[in-house]
């Protein structure tokens, strides 16, 4: 058997397709494309998949990742190949890598996540940037983020762990924590950066792009984070310069 996990992209329209429909997109295509993939035993026997963490409703990636075992295989680029070949327009298999026995998934590695975040123009807010770049330099950033059990007050910028403007264009990059002890969602930010200023936020307003997830470590350098799949572009990052 052979563990592998898989980076792709979700793009146009079918960014507004949930979590649990590209979970039931993805079993159809693995299917479609005659993988030999290895499936639970019990009564109901189900693909062996994972994923990374959900991307919100609407929102746009070239950053998603899959883990999958198959029984057998030729290679990963022919598993690329043929998933590719079934993929509707929208969603594409970026790269495939092996992975070491015992590696932990995705799933439980995630430690952040960059996003290119932009407000529409429905937002009628033209100067955002700047605004924004003001409200970030505070030594606190307090919000309140529901929970399983209700609602804690957070400090967001304890999750913020680098962020970049570009005010020509009206955007900003924005690396964030996301991980299973603690998540900052762009909307959350963006919703209390709005309140700073008594004005009222509609997500509709926001137009979210995860650009990569990426999991942490350390060595001799200090502390830093990766992409699970990694490329010329997208490279180890030190969090301590």
């Amino acid at each position: 058997m052979n563990k592998l996990r898989l980076k792709f992209s979700k793009n146009g329209p079918i960014k507004f397709i949930g979590h649990l429909d590209v979970m039931r997109y993805f079993q159809k295509a693995i299917r479609r494309a005659d993988i030999d993939i290895k499936y639970s035993e019990g009564f109901s026997p189900h693909q062996v998949l994972s994923f990374a963490q959900p991307l919100s409703v609407g929102a746009t990636s070239d950053g998603e990742y899959l883990d999958m075992t198959v029984n057998s295989m030729v290679s990963t680029q022919d598993i690329m190949y043929r998933l590719n070949s079934v993929m509707n327009e929208g969603i594409k298999i970026l790269a495939i890598t092996e992975l070491k026995e015992g590696e932990d998934k995705a799933m439980t590695l995630s430690y952040a996540a960059r996003y290119c975040l932009q407000l529409r123009k429905s937002a009628d807010f033209p100067d955002w940037t700047y605004k924004m770049e003001e409200y970030l330099k505070g030594d606190h950033l307090p919000a309140m983020k529901k929970t399983k059990s209700g609602e804690k007050e957070i400090d967001m910028k304890q999750m913020l762990f680098d962020y970049t403007f570009d005010h020509e264009n009206s955007s900003v990059d924005m690396l964030l924590s996301m991980s299973s002890k603690e998540t900052l969602k762009p909307a959350l930010l963006f919703e209390y950066f709005y309140k700073s200023l008594d004005k009222e936020f509609d997500t509709k307003f926001l137009d979210i792009h995860r650009i990569d997830i990426y999991k942490s470590g350390e060595d001799q350098k200090g502390t830093y984070i990766e992409p699970f799949i990694t490329d010329d572009i997208n490279k180890r990052i030190y969090l301590n310069g």
